[in-house]
């Protein structure tokens, strides 16, 4: 290794500490970011900074623009996002998945539709009518397997609703029901969902 190359590998390691320092004093709703970036390329990490930038909209959004524009190959490391503590951050990482629309995406958005913020379960909700049809079966294992998450419930029959054509909506008005009133019914939506699948969704 030339010397240069040298000088290069560990300025970019520095920087990669930097930045990572710099996350992890970032606070948001009094939570601070606990991902490591070790393994996310220079660009992404400041894409990431750009997107916890309230005070610059147009910088926020043109960082979301450039890692949607990145597509698939960048699902691994939104998805790792995800995992964050940072409500801001996991908002962001969630639009991305959602935008990118990526059938990978979908075990970790039906999972999001349980997540504690409002906000971000209605852009798993989203993202996954986004990426369509695929998202109809593994969500009714998740209804079918279910232990009563309202949450979970409420999202699922969000997509359902923009998913499922006129035909099936009427067919499957029990599972709908069971889903959109949770309180008196919800415990009948597992047995609907694994109804549906033997039927239809197999």
């Amino acid at each position: 290794m030339s010397f240069p190359e040298l000088v290069y590998k560990l300025a970019s390691r520095y920087l990669h500490y930097l930045i990572f320092k710099f996350l992890r004093m970032k606070k948001m709703d009094n939570k601070e970011i606990d991902i490591c970036l070790d393994d996310f390329p220079d660009n992404f990490i400041k894409l990431i900074i750009a997107l916890l930038n309230d005070k610059d909209y147009s910088e926020k959004h043109n960082a979301r623009i450039t890692l949607v524009k990145k597509g698939k190959d960048i699902i691994p490391h939104i998805h790792k996002l995800l995992d964050s503590e940072n409500s801001l951050l996991r908002m962001e990482a969630a639009k991305i998945a959602e935008l990118i629309a990526d059938r990978k995406s979908i075990p970790v958005l039906i999972d999001l539709l349980e997540d504690t913020e409002t906000g971000i379960r209605w852009i798993a909700a989203e993202g996954l009518i986004r990426i369509g049809r695929q998202s109809i079966s593994p969500l009714l294992r998740s209804i079918r397997n279910s232990r009563h998450p309202i949450f979970l419930y409420h999202g699922a029959h969000h997509v359902l609703a923009g998913l499922l054509h006129e035909k099936e909506r009427n067919k499957f008005l029990p599972l709908l029901h069971s889903l959109e009133n949770y309180n008196q019914m919800g415990e009948n939506a597992p047995i609907e969902a694994s109804k549906t699948l033997k039927t239809v969704y197999k």
